[in-house]
């Protein structure tokens, strides 16, 4: 199923969410800094390690511009921010130190920027090769557990935007792909 990878991957954020919220009194700040510094390690080693197999550079650089002129011309940045502040209205309570729409923002921009999302998508919709989504679902679950316990409820939402987001992706690659011969 083209939407595994991105399934997979928002259960993961959801899952990672709900424990970062459990532990939300009794995870150290700086063991959270150094799990974060540690996920940024892996991040690089397999991007490193894509880089070097070269598969289907072109596609990916093609993605990437158009992706990026396609979210200037609908201004995406401002509307994300848009959300976040309705998320926050709708669910915020009026005693919480952490902004829902803070919370919110921050994952999603952490979980869905990264070339493991482009690439990870661009493959589940071309290949059925659900691998760089999945090594992404664990680090982004991870991730999660650490930016819920500091930035609370918002991060939760970030599951939703990275299902919408990866699986968007993958169903215009598949759709996309025969015009490329892929």
């Amino acid at each position: 199923m083209i939407l595994t990878g991105a399934v997979v991957n928002a259960l993961a954020v959801f899952a990672g969410s709900a424990v970062g919220l459990l532990l939300k009194k009794g995870f150290p700040e700086r063991m959270g800094d150094s799990i974060m510094k540690g996920l940024s390690l892996c991040v690089i080693y397999i991007g490193i390690s894509g880089a070097f197999e070269g598969e289907n550079v072109l596609i990916a650089i093609v993605s990437m511009a158009g992706g990026t002129v396609i979210g200037e011309l609908l201004n995406l940045n401002e509307r994300m921010e848009q959300l976040g502040e309705w998320i926050q209205n709708k669910f915020q309570s009026k005693d919480s130190k952490v902004s829902v729409a803070e919370g919110f923002v921050t994952s999603s921009l952490l979980f869905c920027t990264g070339a493991m999302t482009i690439v990870g998508a661009l493959q589940s919709g071309l290949s059925l090769d659900h691998s760089t989504l999945f090594a992404k679902s664990l680090i982004d679950g991870i991730a999660a557990v650490v930016l819920a316990s500091s930035l609370g409820f918002g991060v939760l939402f970030a599951g939703i935007f990275c299902l919408v987001y990866e699986g968007g992706l993958a169903l215009c690659a598949q759709f996309i792909g025969p015009f490329f011969g892929i």
